[in-house]
């Protein structure tokens, strides 16, 4: 059970891991779309729909909704209104009705893209609907760009001061915030239609500055063609040409359709005041064909027409959709039931399990009791024969001590011969020749028996040593760092000699011993705490 638990838990987190990792990677490809929105429409199109394709199609988000309304925004400025109109109206269920900003967003740019196609009344009561949730919210930026939109819209109209009232306040709004790219657009726009010529260059002329530092391809296609528009109503005929040639190069490099029809008509207003009415024919028919590909009524009605089936499919889907959670609803209930005296019987059946189980644990329980009595036994003998091994070797120790102090005692008894033979030969110097060889003879006498003493002290030495071999070796390779002295007198501490027998051991005061024996602890690293003598004989 913890088994699976586990299992699910992890695949749950993996669900989460990937989703947030698509999250990301769709922001990214947002703002790349974002970033070549007017410089390059076909290249944020295509990011835009890459960020699309990451979410599935069962329920809203806001980032997918964010990519459509991009996707959209860019086919639109490609000159594809269809495409953007009927994927304006997918991007619907993929947006939060709470989600008041993207609803206003997509109200506005339908409201363009009606526009573009020629149903204004439409296009307005959309525009309208967005300034009055971006007028809620607040959003001041967003209010001058519908009423840019709004600006548009009435200059199709050819209400041309209705029109300049709508971008002055645009504009306004833009330059008290700021906003270049937003700026460039209402200058742009106040040049659509006829006025002060200067002053409407000087207009065109900032836009362009802006969009060349903003890299806004289409943006500048857009400029040029104003531009182009006001040199002909100034009369300035190759002026118009020159900026005409600009915007269809800027135009054609994106693939800019109605900015390209906006140029093949602007270009045969120019040949047509000039006198060259064989062009002015020709871009006029270019104008003609590609506009009636770009607003067609009979399209716009068929992409309705689309519409209205897509919803009346997505109804039928979801009443469908009823029966089908209505079928389901049953077949859960039924498997509840079917699920319910399932798992009843495997409730019986565990229980049953575990009084057998039990039963087998008892009998298995009294098995081990008398495996751990028959244990318990071996260890109290085996604790037994530890015991003997310890007093064997507590015995081998004192027998070790015993033989040192003997020792000890035997190289005191032979200094005091020394001292006697000293003594010996002092008397010698007071002696005649004739008393003189006899006493040199006892002298001699006396020391054959101290080089005697000498053999059994060396025997003595020896075993000592043999005894405590092993200790030493587990000494140094405890502490390699002991000197022969430390080493020396580690083990004669270890058989728990005082430092008086010490002394007379080794032939040195007792201070001296106590001396070395704190040498011998710093070497050991013992605190004051610590016994020194406990501390050598658990080595």
């Amino acid at each position: 059970m913890k088994k699976a638990l586990y299992l699910l838990l992890a695949c749950f987190l993996l669900i989460a891991s990937l989703q947030a990792q698509d999250i990301k990677q769709a922001q990214t490809l947002i703002e790349q779309a974002q970033r070549y929105l007017y410089n390059n429409p076909k290249q944020a199109s295509y990011y835009a729909s890459q960020a699309v394709a990451l979410f599935s199609e069962d329920k809203p988000n806001e980032t997918r909704a964010q990519a459509m309304l991009l996707y959209c925004q860019a086919e639109q400025l490609l000159g594809n209104f269809d495409l953007s109109i009927k994927n304006l109206y997918d991007t619907q269920k993929y947006i939060n009705p709470a989600n008041k900003k993207q609803n206003a967003q997509l109200y506005s740019l339908m409201g363009r893209v009606y526009s573009k196609l020629g149903d204004y009344n439409k296009a307005i009561e959309l525009n309208d609907k967005a300034t009055s949730i971006f007028k809620a919210i607040g959003d001041s930026v967003s209010i001058a760009g519908c009423y840019n939109e709004r600006g548009v819209m009435h200059h199709y109209l050819n209400e041309f001061v209705v029109a300049e009232r709508f971008f002055q306040r645009a504009l306004a709004i833009n330059r008290a915030q700021r906003n270049l790219k937003e700026i460039a657009t209402n200058l742009n726009n106040l040049c659509l239609y006829q006025g002060n010529t200067e002053e409407k260059l000087a207009f065109i002329r900032e836009a362009i500055t802006i969009n060349k530092n903003l890299d806004a391809q289409w943006s500048l296609g857009e400029n040029y063609n104003n531009m182009a528009k006001q040199y002909y109503y100034g009369k300035q005929y190759s002026k118009a040409l020159e900026a005409l040639q600009k915007a269809y190069e800027y135009a054609h490099n994106i693939g800019a359709r109605e900015l390209i029809c906006d140029n093949y008509e602007y270009s045969s207003m120019v040949y047509a005041a000039i006198g060259d009415y064989a062009q002015a024919y020709k871009y006029l028919g270019k104008m003609h064909n590609l506009s009636k590909d770009l607003q067609s009524s009979n399209k716009l009605r068929n992409i309705e027409q689309e519409i209205s089936y897509k919803r009346y499919q997505d109804q039928k889907y979801a009443t469908e959709m009823q029966e089908q959670t209505y079928k389901i609803e049953i077949l859960k209930r039924n498997l509840w039931l079917l699920g319910s005296v399932l798992i009843l019987g495997i409730v019986v059946s565990i229980f049953l399990y575990k009084w057998y189980k039990r039963r087998k644990d008892v009998q298995l329980v009294e098995a081990r009791y008398q495996l751990e009595m028959s244990e318990r036994e071996v260890s109290e003998l085996k604790l037994h024969q530890q015991e003997l091994e310890l007093q064997n070797v507590q015995n081998a120790l004192d027998n070790s001590r015993q033989e040192a102090t003997s020792f000890a005692v035997f190289l005191r008894s032979r200094n005091e011969l020394l001292d006697k033979i000293r003594e010996m030969v002092k008397e010698g110097y007071k002696m005649d020749a004739t008393n003189l060889v006899p006493h040199l003879k006892r002298i001699n006498t006396f020391i054959s028996q101290c080089q005697s003493g000498d053999k059994t002290n060396s025997t003595l030495l020896t075993n000592i040593e043999d005894k405590n071999n092993e200790f030493l070796q587990r000494l140094v390779t405890l502490h390699p760092k002991l000197t022969q002295g430390e080493k020396y007198l580690a083990t004669l501490l270890r058989v728990n000699l005082s430092t008086k027998e010490i002394s007379m051991l080794t032939g040195t005061t007792p201070k001296t011993i106590n001396m070395n024996r704190y040498r011998l602890r710093k070497s050991l690293n013992l605190s004051s705490e610590e016994d020194l003598t406990d501390y050598l004989q658990n080595i």
